[in-house]
Parts: structure tokens; sequence; C-alpha cells
């Protein structure tokens, strides 16, 4: 029924376009040839086709066959052809029009499987992406339990902590994980719209530090101007983005490293740079790794991530209208930059 009802509305918009079209041809057909109308209403059968498809490109095709006929080419309100030539025209124009109503109906055809294609595949990597990082730490969880609850061994209190705390670490990234989709979809649906007000860097990045562990906590160094003015941001969200490149440097750096916070005020903006002493991002890379899911190499070793991090960072940079890119540091290591506009537009 829906389907009927979808043809219906595409043969509809056919059959008004052509009429409105020649209603505003007719009172001009004394100041063009009448050649020239073929010309327009092919192009209308185009914009038909890549609308509606091929089905309502062939119905467009035959109303303006005869609206042209009857309107356009004398003798005037009928289907009577004087000229031979015109009848010519006529069939010309009614083959032309058909094969390239077709030919755009099968290329709009094409676009849709493409895009459904391109859907299907982002839906098979958002499953196995969240089945591996919600399967993993759940099935670790499970055998941690399990072990404990056996009957046919009895452990001391120091060994139970010790795996009490594993459960605690897995359940964490289990939250990780859920979050990040949580948050992903919601600036994509843009039902997490920014709030912004004036925040000071340093406020922000003490919470994120907090939230860090300790171990972690000693790998943060923190370089900021003295005179560093505002961030006009949003400050949950800009939190966000903070501690997802944050933890990536963290991640992706050896354990010893440290990673940095720096900021710099210029000209209009303010740019915060999170720095590590990891092995660096090919070139090639440098744009993709802000796409929705995309692991480079590096991060495959990983069994971490949901490749949604910097997604989401990137996402978030557009709210606030500022920009992203990433630099090399030598010998080795990388900057990630964010640019945001120093005061409300």
């Amino acid at each position: 029924m829906k389907k009927a009802k979808y043809h219906f509305s595409e043969y509809l918009w056919a059959v008004l376009i052509i009429i409105l079209a020649t209603s505003l041809f007719v009172p001009l057909r004394s100041y063009f040839a009448k050649g020239q109308w073929a010309l327009i209403y092919l192009l209308i059968v185009v914009i038909v086709g890549s609308v509606s498809g091929f089905r309502a490109a062939l119905l467009a095709s035959m109303l303006a066959f005869l609206s042209w006929n009857y309107f356009l080419i004398p003798p005037y309100h009928t289907f009577a052809v004087d000229d031979p030539k015109d009848i010519l025209s006529l069939f010309v124009f009614l083959i032309v029009g058909i094969i390239i109503g077709f030919q755009t109906g099968k290329l709009r055809e094409l676009a849709q499987i493409k895009a459904i294609h391109e859907t299907d595949k982002l839906k098979s990597t958002l499953i196995s992406s969240v089945s591996h990082e919600l399967k993993t730490p759940l099935s670790a969880i499970n055998a941690t339990v399990t072990n404990l609850l056996t009957d046919e061994l009895k452990w001391d209190d120091a060994y139970i902590r010790s795996e009490l705390e594993t459960v605690a670490e897995d359940i964490k990234r289990l939250g990780g994980s859920i979050n990040a989709l949580l948050d992903f979809s919601r600036l994509e649906t843009e039902s997490w719209k920014p709030s912004k007000e004036k925040y000071e860097l340093n406020e922000i990045i003490g919470l994120l530090s907090a939230q860090l562990p300790r171990q972690e906590q000693m790998r943060l160094e923190v370089k900021l101007p003295p005179e560093l003015p505002p961030l006009w941001i949003d400050f949950e969200q800009f939190l966000r983005l903070l501690q997802n490149l944050v933890e990536n440097g963290l991640r992706y750096s050896q354990k010893e490293s440290k990673v940095a916070i720096k900021a710099k005020d210029q000209m209009g903006e303010i740019l915060v740079m999170v720095e590590d002493q990891g092995s660096g991002i090919p070139d090639e890379e440098k744009r993709k790794v802000f796409e929705k899911f995309y692991r480079g190499p590096s991060a495959s070793k990983s069994t971490t991530g949901t490749g949604l991090g910097l997604a989401i960072v990137a996402e978030i940079v557009r709210y606030h209208e500022g920009k992203i890119w990433i630099e090399d540091i030598m010998p080795h290591g990388t900057r990630v930059v964010v640019s945001i506009p120093k005061e409300e537009p």
C-alpha cells in the first residue's frame, strides 16, 4: 500500500511539473522557435528522472510530447500536424525523452543502491565493533566471577581483591564503549546541541585529570600560557573532546612517556593541542582517523576501542564551528590541534 502511494506521488509530481511548465510556455510561444521548447522539455524530463525515477520520467516524456504538439506546434490546440518535419521532430523528441528519462532514472537507482550498500556496510561495521567491544569485557567478567565462585578452591582476600579490580576495569571499559556509541548517536542526530558559555581551560583539564587513574595522571603534562582567555564552549562536550584525545595519546604511546596539553592564543582563535610521543600517524591516514569506525594499523593492534573516539571529537569541533588537524612531532609523536573561535560569534 505504501509503495503504491509512493509511485502515485512520483506520477503526480511528473504531471504537475509538465502542467506548470506548459502553462508558462504558452504565453511565450510567439517569442521562441518551436524546436527550443523541446530542449526545455527534455531538461524537465531529466529533472523528473533524477528526482522520481524512470517511471515518472517516462510519464513526463509522454506528457511533454503531447503538450508540445498540442500547445506549441502549429496548428495550436489540436494533435494534427501540418508540417511533416514536425512529425519527425515529435517522434525524435519522444524517443530521446524516453532514453534520457531511462538513463537518468537508472542513475538515480544506482545512487540509491550505492547509498543502501554504504548503509549496510556501516551497519555491519557497527555490529562488528559493538559486538567485539561488548563481548570481550563481558566474557572477561564472566570468567573472573565464575572462577571466584568455584567451590573447588579457596581464594585469599588479596587474590579476590585483585580479581574484583579487574572486573571493575572491565565494567569501566564496557561503560566507555556504550557511552561512545550513545555520544556519537546524539551528535549525529543533533540531539546533543552545545550550550556554550565561557570556561577556563584549566577548569576542564582539572576535572579530566581527576577522572584518570593515578598512573595516567602522572603521565599528563599541562603547559598553558598564563594569560589564556576563557573558551566559548559547551563544558560537557569539550571535556569529552579532551578525554578522547588524551586517552588516545595515553593508549597509543609508551607507558612511561608523557602526554601534554598545550594551548595558544592567536588571531581570533584559541588553539588547544594534545601531544603524545607515540609512533605517529602516516600522512595518508591523518584525515581518515576522524571517520567513524576507522581504526588504522596501529589502532588495530589494540584490543580496545570502538573507532568512534576521534569521530566524536570531529563532531564536537564542528558543533563549535572550529577546525581540527594532525601534525607530526619530531623525532616521533603526534600533535592533534583543535582551533576554537575565541568569542561568541
